[in-house]
């Protein structure tokens, strides 16, 4: 069983990346944002209360829109899957709209809180003390430096987890696993 679940996406441009434009799109698509400007040759955010770069509210759920500049950055984040994928599709019409290029790299990340039962397995001994390993890290791929998966179960007591999936890469690549995050958010 899945409870307390949050979405985010990254799209990193590094130093090409024109955030004032992005913003300007998503006014455009309903969006209240921040207020972006270049001084001196660098990108100056006023973000909106929170910190936000850009936020939509639906009827379901709100989308919020971040900014990282000193990675050249744009993400999006939602508490509710149709909501943080419709901010999404937002989000890429705006990049694509602003005639931006695709992102040098992408990052996609699920956290989650999860019921289940506890997977403590091997004692391990260091300088005279006891430990149990308990939980799991799954990786698929290289999610560090090249494309991959990374999951991990964390336990926080007897019968409650902390998930966490991060999937990086190539556009395309993180994209098709957005629209499949459910297949890999449910432990066996």
């Amino acid at each position: 069983m899945i409870y307390g679940v949050s979405y985010l996406f990254w799209a990193i441009y590094g130093t090409s990346f024109d955030l004032p434009a992005v913003l300007g799109r998503l006014v455009g698509l309903g969006y209240e944002v921040g207020r972006a400007t270049y001084r001196e040759g660098f990108i100056h955010l006023e973000p909106l209360p929170g910190g936000y770069a850009a936020k939509r509210v639906y009827e379901d759920g709100t989308v919020y829109v971040l900014a990282d500049l000193q990675r050249g950055a744009v993400g999006v984040y939602a508490d509710i899957y149709p909501v943080f994928t419709r901010g999404l599709a937002e989000l890429t019409r705006a990049l694509n709209e602003a005639q931006l290029p695709e992102p040098a790299r992408t990052e996609f990340a699920v956290a989650f809180g999860h019921r289940g039962r506890d997977c403590r397995s091997e004692k391990v001994k260091l300088a005279d003390v006891e430990f149990v390993k308990s939980g799991f890290v799954l990786i698929h791929g290289e999610p560090q430096e090249g494309e991959g998966i990374q999951i991990a179960l964390t336990p926080v007591d007897e019968s409650r987890y902390i998930g966490y999936i991060a999937i990086r890469g190539r556009w395309q690549f993180t994209i098709s696993h957005v629209y499949r995050i459910n297949d890999l958010s449910t432990p066996p």
